[in-house]
């Protein structure tokens, strides 16, 4: 096996496991939200831990480079909160198209903070991509537009975390990047515990403890799957993401898309098709 083919198999993999991880949270409904994110990143600082702790990595980062990792904790937790409402408020399918915005976010920051340029391509990227968007969001200007928005503002914030990521490019080990997240995810976590804590019975401890082993088991794929081969040719495989979420939603919560929704997300993975290819040219 080519290492090509096998980092297209660690991605699609860590798409499944993404997409199972969002499945869960919407099988937790008596949960609150915080303490599902809690567990999202506790068990990925555990095993991060033990990863840096073996290797002898540094577990906060150089001293230059930690603006830039809190930047990436700042808006990826925020962004992680909102995707996590939105899953629990909307289809899993909805929630995973709009989440798979945050490359065309990824666009527009670089543009303004890194000073790239906007080609033809990149603007038929967009505007196909928000056409896209509108169509899976549909829209109403009343309360039910809430969890769309979040979602929305989840791949804005994503965005603006994976261009922090990329400052951060090869300077620091992705191990120390997950553990600085996950650590300061976890410890914000906290003080809603005293608002509002539910302790967990069997069947949810399990159901939360899988839910940050997804997490884990997706972050550290995904990792591999981009140190394996350039992220230009096997990044498309994460849009996989939205076709699993689909499956997984309709076999565990017999959740089923309407028109409107899968036009959308036909739109905006074609948008990601169509980047994809001429990025490869």
């Amino acid at each position: 096996m080519t290492l090509k083919n096998k980092s297209v198999i660690l991605m699609l993999f860590s798409a499944f496991t993404f997409s199972a991880m969002q499945i869960i949270v919407k099988l937790l409904p008596q949960i609150p939200l915080m303490e599902k994110v809690f567990f999202r990143n506790f068990i990925c600082l555990i095993i991060a831990y033990f990863i840096i702790k073996k290797n002898k990595l540094s577990f906060f980062g150089l001293k230059e480079n930690r603006k830039y990792l809190f930047y990436r904790y700042l808006f990826g937790f925020t962004g992680l909160i909102l995707f996590f409402y939105a899953t629990t408020q909307m289809l899993a399918a909805d929630a995973a198209i709009l989440n798979k915005l945050s490359p065309v976010f990824v666009i527009i920051l670089a543009h303004y903070f890194l000073k790239e340029k906007i080609n033809r391509t990149k603007l038929t990227v967009l505007i196909v991509s928000v056409i896209g968007a509108l169509l899976v969001i549909k829209p109403q200007f009343n309360s039910s537009v809430v969890p769309a928005a979040a979602s929305f503002v989840s791949a804005v914030l994503s965005g603006a975390a994976y261009m922090f990521i990329g400052m951060i490019d090869d300077k620091e080990s992705v191990y120390t990047t997950v553990f600085y997240f996950s650590f300061f995810s976890s410890l914000s976590c906290v003080p809603f515990f005293f608002f509002d804590f539910v302790l967990p019975g069997y069947y949810e401890l399990m159901l939360l403890v899988l839910l940050g082993v997804f997490a884990a088991l997706g972050q550290i794929a995904l990792t591999f799957a981009y140190t394996g081969c350039p992220a230009s040719e096997i990044s498309i495989y994460d849009y996989s993401n939205i076709i699993f979420s689909s499956v997984l939603g309709f076999i565990f919560l017999k959740e089923v898309p309407d028109l409107l929704s899968i036009a959308g997300g036909v739109l905006i993975l074609s948008a990601s098709v169509y980047l994809y290819i001429k990025t490869k040219q």
